[in-house]
């Protein structure tokens, strides 16, 4: 009876590995939202309709905005509840994982205000009166281009974070060893991405075969969110509950 009380705490790890996958669901949520609403209001062979469907679309430009950043906050949220749940497998793995995602998001943040900047150019009359309406236009895709290319910048980080996960994940025990290295793969096939886009980007069935190999991510919230870790069968919930606690 115990231990199925202390399953229920904040702390616990079933808990604490529901929290770490809804956190990285969202975030993954609101991410792929905020592409998509993009992706239907900007054309990068169109500047002058880009900043017409930006004027006319203000509302939803913000929206999707604020749902990136809301993304990168729900990331970094997600990687701190991650280390309290495996950082006693290995500390520096735990402390390298962070890092790792704090310069993500960091880098995901700045990034944002190429989007911004494109918003405040279109929306504001002053930028055409002032360069003419051509270079106003210009000047909104080229930050949003900006945006883009650093989105590309980011896919490494999006899969060197993957790196200690999976070695936390595969030494941890409490998740199948096959989920860990699907995120090897996963990380593999971000780097792959990267590498892809920035020295030979149109390459053509790269990007269909790293998507694929990506999977990996969402067989690791699945897991979470569904079975959470398992237990060890000789250590009692309590006492691993109280390993998350001092860690």
């Amino acid at each position: 009876m115990h231990g199925a009380e202390e399953d229920l705490t904040v702390t616990s790890p079933k808990t604490m590995a529901r929290i770490a996958g809804s956190l990285y669901l969202l975030a993954s949520l609101c991410f792929v939202f905020a592409v998509w609403v993009r992706s239907g209001i900007t054309n990068a062979n169109d500047p002058a309709g880009t900043a017409d469907n930006i004027r006319s679309s203000a509302w939803l430009f913000r929206i999707s905005l604020t749902s990136d950043l809301v993304s990168w906050t729900l990331f970094m949220l997600m990687a701190m509840a991650l280390y309290v749940l495996l950082n006693h497998v290995h500390r520096m793995a735990g402390a390298a994982m962070v890092v790792f995602v704090a310069v993500l998001v960091a880098v995901g943040y700045l990034n944002d205000l190429n989007q911004y900047t494109a918003l405040t150019i279109a929306t504001k009359a002053d930028y055409a009166k002032a360069l003419g309406a051509d270079v106003s236009d210009g000047l909104v895709m080229l930050s949003l281009q900006t945006q883009s290319n650093g989105l590309v910048i980011n896919e490494m980080l999006w899969g060197v974070w993957l790196l200690p996960l999976s070695y936390l994940v595969i030494r941890s025990r409490q998740i199948p060893r096959l989920v860990g290295i699907l995120l090897v793969v996963a990380a593999v096939s971000w780097t792959v991405q990267f590498l892809n886009d920035l020295l030979a980007p149109g390459l053509p069935y790269v990007s269909a075969l790293t998507q694929v190999g990506g999977a990996g991510e969402f067989v690791f919230v699945a897991w979470l969110l569904i079975f959470g870790v398992r237990l060890p069968a000789a250590t009692p919930a309590s006492a691993v509950t109280t390993i998350v606690d001092r860690g």
